[in-house]
């Protein structure tokens, strides 16, 4: 009786384990696929090498005198190209211009992929402008 019970609870995890196998890749770009079937549009680096690019090439217009978050919204095509900038969200027109024309000059992102196929998407990235706090620090030290 054990024997028979022993060798159904094997038959049965056997079976279990059958049913539960999840699909095998047969190259390792079906592997990749399968792993992300959807993922969004990514910059080359993540946040943070986006983050360092706006730190690089963002130009504060001299004229602006104000500050503020601006956010545009562009379309990364399905060859990482970036295209079809708009601002949704506006402080001046001179920061937005800086601030499209900082984006505009991006390297190709990671395009988004949607059921394993690269696929064109609209991304938004809030572009800050704000005051140069060494900047001021200098021009305090020069007063005193």
């Amino acid at each position: 009786m054990k024997q028979t019970t022993v060798l159904l609870a094997l038959i049965a995890l056997g079976f279990g384990a059958f049913c539960s196998t999840p699909a095998i890749a047969t190259t390792a770009e079906e592997t990749i696929l399968l792993q992300e079937k959807n993922k969004e549009a990514s910059y080359p680096g993540g946040k943070e090498g986006l983050q360092n690019f706006l730190d690089e090439n963002l130009r504060y217009p001299k004229d602006a005198k104000r500050y503020g978050k601006v956010i545009v919204e562009f379309t990364v095509k399905k060859n990482g190209k970036c295209t079809d900038f708009t601002v949704v969200k506006s402080v001046i027109d001179e920061l937005d211009y800086s601030a499209i024309e900082t984006l505009q000059g991006m390297p190709r992102w990671e395009p988004a992929i949607k059921n394993g196929k690269e696929v064109d998407s609209k991304v938004k990235v809030p572009v800050y402008f704000k005051p140069d706090e060494d900047a001021d620090q200098k021009k305090e030290e020069s007063k005193g």
